[in-house]
C-alpha cells in the first residue's frame, strides 16, 4: 500500500510540474493573432505589402460610422458628438477626430501661400498656372475674392489674397484630397460628412496597440456601450447605426477563431481517441492513459518554445490539437506493450519499445524541424513546436510511465479489436484479388485527386461575418483604401527624409506623364527639399519672364480697379514673381499627422497614395519602383 502511495504521489507531482510549466510558458509567450507576421518573408512583394501596411498611419487607427437610420439629418452631427465625446472620455485614445487637423490646417496654408515660388514645377506652371493668367480668369477670380470679403467669412482673408490673387494656393492643396479616406465626402465643422449627409466619419488614434487583444477588447467594450447609450437618448428621435472597423476587430476575431478551432480540435480528436482506447483494450481505463503523454509532451513545448522565442501565432498553438493526436501513439504503443494477459514490467515495455519507436520519433520530429528553413513565419512556428512536442512526449514516455507502473498484473479477458482481426484475415488470404482491387481502387481515386490551391489571402480571412458586414459598410460609403497603390518612403531623419520624399516624387511625376498614375500627394507637395526647392524656384523665374508680369500686372490693375481694390493690393504676390524664394523649408513635426507622415526616434516616413492612371501595369510598376531604390 506504501508503494502505491509513493508511486500516485510521484505522478502527483509531475503533473503539477507539468501543469506548472504549461503555465509559465504561456506567461512568456505572446500570443500573435496577426496574420501579417504568418506570411513568407523571404518573398519581397509579401514583404514588402506587410511592411508598407504595417507602417500605414491608418493601420492601427479606429474608424467609426455613425449614421442615422431614422429621424432627421441634422440629429446625425449631435450623435458624433457624443460617440466623439465618449471616446474622448475613455482614455482609450490619443486622438479622436480631425481638431488637431483643423488647428493646424491654418497655418499650413500660410505656408503654402508664403511658398509658391518653390511648389510648382514646370509642368503645373504651363498646365496648371498659365490658364489662370486669361484676363476673363483674373476678373472672375477677383470678383469671387471681392464677394467673399463682403460677409463674416472673409473675416482674415485679406492677407491670403493680397499673397495669392490667383488662389493658386489650392492647386497645391487640392492634391491632399488623396489623403482623405472618403469619396465624395466633405468637412463640416470639423467633421468628415459622407456625400448624402447620412453619415459621419471618425477616425481616432489608439493609445495603445489594435493588435493587443487586450487592449483591442476594451475599445470592443466602448463601442458596444456608446452604441447602447445612442438608442438611450435618442429613443423616439431617431434610430442610429454604429458601425467601428479597425485592426482591432481582427485581432479579435483571429484570436477567438484559433481559440475555437484549438477548442474543437482537441475535442473531437480526444472523444475519437477515447472510443477508439476503451475498445482496444483490455483494460479501459488503463489505455485512456495513452493521452497523458501527449498532452504532457504539448504542454512542455509550449514552456521550452517560450525559451527560445517570445511570442507564437495562434495558428501554430492551433496546430496543437494535432500534435495531441499523432503523439498519442507513443502513449498507446507502451501500454498495449504493458496490458497483456500476463504479468508485465515497465522497464522492460520501455525497452520493446525504445527501438520500434526511437526512429519513428526521429523521422517525425526531425520532419517537422526542418520547416524551420521554409522561410514561411507560420511554419517555421509550427515545425518547432510540433517537434518539441514529439520529443517530449516520447521523452515522457520512457521516463515517467515505468516509474509510475513498475510492474502490472495480467488482465482478465483480451482486447476487442475488430480491425485487428478484419487486417489479419486479410493478410492470411494469399490470393491475387488484394492486388487488383487496390490498384481498382487507385485509379478510382485518381478521378477525385483534385486539390484546390487557393493563393487568394482572402481564403486566410478569420475575420468574422459581423466584422466583414461592418468592412463592407464603411467601403460603401467611404471607399475602399485597398483599392489604391501605396508607395512608402523613408528617411533617416527630416533632410534624408525630404530629399528622398524629393526623388519619389519626381519618379510618380514621370509615371503621371506616362499615364501610369492619376494622382497622388508626397510631403515634397508642401515642403520640397532643397533641391527640388531650387528646380522649381528657376522654373518660376523662367515662367514669369519680365513680358508676362507686365501684362499679368496690367490685367490684374484692370479687373482690381473696377471691383474696388487699391493699385497695392497685391504687391506681396508681385514681388514674389521677381525674387522667388530659394531653398526647402525643413518639416515641422507637428504637421506630421495632417500630412500623413510617421515621425519616430527611427526616422520619417511616408505612405504615398496614388490611384492608378489608364495605362497602369501592377507588375512593371513594381519592377520600376523597385529598381529605382527610392521607395518600397
Amino acid at each position: 500500500m506504501h508503494k502505491y502511495l509513493r508511486r500516485w504521489a510521484l505522478a502527483l507531482v509531475l503533473v503539477l510540474a507539468v501543469t506548472g510549466l504549461f503555465m509559465a510558458g504561456l506567461q512568456r509567450l505572446k500570443l500573435d493573432s496577426d496574420i501579417l507576421s504568418s506570411l513568407p518573408q523571404n518573398d519581397p512583394i509579401l514583404a514588402d505589402a506587410g511592411y508598407v501596411l504595417t507602417n500605414h498611419p491608418i493601420y492601427d487607427r479606429v474608424a467609426v460610422d455613425v449614421s442615422i437610420q431614422d429621424g432627421p439629418a441634422a440629429l446625425l452631427e449631435e450623435g458624433a458628438a457624443l460617440v466623439e465625446s465618449r471616446m474622448r472620455a475613455s482614455g482609450l485614445f490619443k486622438e479622436v477626430g480631425f481638431q488637431s487637423a483643423g488647428r493646424l490646417m491654418p497655418s499650413l496654408v500660410r505656408h503654402v501661400t508664403d511658398s509658391l515660388p518653390v511648389l510648382f514645377s514646370r509642368t503645373d506652371l504651363e498646365e496648371g498656372v498659365k490658364p489662370l493668367l486669361e484676363p476673363g480668369k483674373i476678373k472672375k477670380t477677383l470678383a469671387e475674392h471681392a464677394a467673399s470679403l463682403q460677409d463674416l467669412g472673409g473675416i482674415g482673408q485679406a492677407a491670403w489674397i493680397a499673397g495669392d490673387p490667383l488662389n493658386l494656393r489650392y492647386l497645391v492643396l487640392s492634391r491632399m484630397a488623396s489623403l482623405a479616406p472618403s469619396k465624395g465626402g466633405r468637412i463640416e465643422n470639423g467633421r468628415l460628412v459622407s456625400g448624402d449627409g447620412r453619415h459621419i466619419l471618425i477616425v481616432a488614434e489608439p493609445a495603445s496597440s489594435g493588435m493587443d487583444t487586450r487592449f483591442a477588447r476594451k475599445i470592443s467594450s466602448l463601442m458596444d456601450d456608446i452604441a447602447a447609450g445612442l438608442k438611450e437618448k435618442y429613443s423616439g428621435r431617431g434610430s442610429f447605426a454604429l458601425t467601428p472597423v479597425g485592426a482591432y476587430r481582427a485581432a479579435l476575431d483571429n484570436e477567438d477563431s484559433a481559440k475555437n478551432d484549438v477548442h474543437k480540435a482537441i475535442l473531437f480528436s480526444t472523444i475519437a481517441i477515447i472510443i477508439l482506447l476503451l475498445v482496444a483494450f483490455p483494460r479501459p481505463l488503463l489505455g485512456l492513459l495513452a493521452l497523458v503523454p501527449a498532452f504532457a509532451g504539448t504542454m512542455t513545448a509550449i514552456f521550452v518554445y517560450s525559451l527560445l522565442h517570445r511570442s507564437i501565432s495562434l495558428m501554430a498553438i492551433g496546430f496543437g490539437g494535432a500534435i495531441v493526436s499523432f503523439t498519442v501513439d507513443y502513449g498507446l504503443a507502451y501500454l498495449l506493450f504493458l496490458d497483456r494477459p500476463y504479468e508485465t514490467r515497465g522497464a522492460e515495455a520501455s525497452r520493446e519499445l525504445w527501438s520500434l519507436g526511437l526512429l519513428a520519433m526521429l523521422t517525425t520530429a526531425v520532419s517537422f524541424a526542418f520547416l524551420s528553413v521554409s522561410g514561411f513565419a507560420i511554419l517555421m512556428e509550427i515545425g518547432q513546436f510540433s517537434a518539441l512536442g514529439v520529443v517530449f512526449t516520447y521523452i515522457f514516455v520512457h521516463a515517467v510511465f515505468p516509474l509510475v507502473f513498475p510492474v502490472m498484473p495480467p488482465a482478465r479477458r483480451a482486447p476487442r479489436l475488430p480491425l485487428q482481426r478484419f487486417i489479419d484475415a486479410i493478410a492470411s488470404d494469399t490470393g491475387r484479388w488484394k492486388l487488383y482491387a487496390a490498384l481498382a481502387f487507385g485509379i478510382v481515386m485518381l478521378f477525385f485527386a483534385k486539390p484546390d490551391f487557393r493563393v487568394d489571402l482572402n481564403a486566410m480571412n478569420t475575420m468574422s461575418r459581423e466584422t466583414q458586414r461592418a468592412d463592407q459598410t464603411v467601403r460603401g460609403v467611404w471607399g475602399d483604401l485597398l483599392s489604391k497603390v501605396y508607395v512608402m518612403v523613408e528617411g533617416r531623419d527630416g533632410a534624408d527624409f525630404q530629399r528622398k520624399c524629393d526623388d519619389a516624387a519626381a519618379m510618380l511625376d514621370r509615371e503621371k506623364a506616362a499615364g501610369r498614375v492619376s494622382q497622388y500627394f508626397s510631403a515634397s507637395t508642401v515642403f520640397p527639399g532643397n533641391s527640388l526647392s531650387d528646380s522649381n524656384a528657376a522654373a518660376w523665374r523662367d515662367f514669369w519672364t519680365p513680358g508676362r508680369i507686365a501684362e499679368f500686372k496690367r490685367n490684374l490693375d484692370e479687373a482690381g480697379r473696377t471691383l474696388g481694390f487699391s493699385a497695392q493690393a497685391f504687391d506681396p504676390f508681385l514681388k514674389s514673381l521677381a525674387s522667388p524664394i530659394a531653398g526647402g523649408a525643413p518639416i515641422p513635426e507637428e504637421y506630421a499627422p495632417l500630412l500623413g507622415l510617421k515621425s519616430s526616434s527611427r526616422g520619417w516616413t511616408q505612405v504615398i497614395s496614388l490611384a492608378p492612371g489608364p495605362s497602369y501595369d501592377g507588375a512593371d510598376f513594381y519592377k520600376r519602383v523597385t529598381a529605382s531604390g527610392i521607395a518600397r
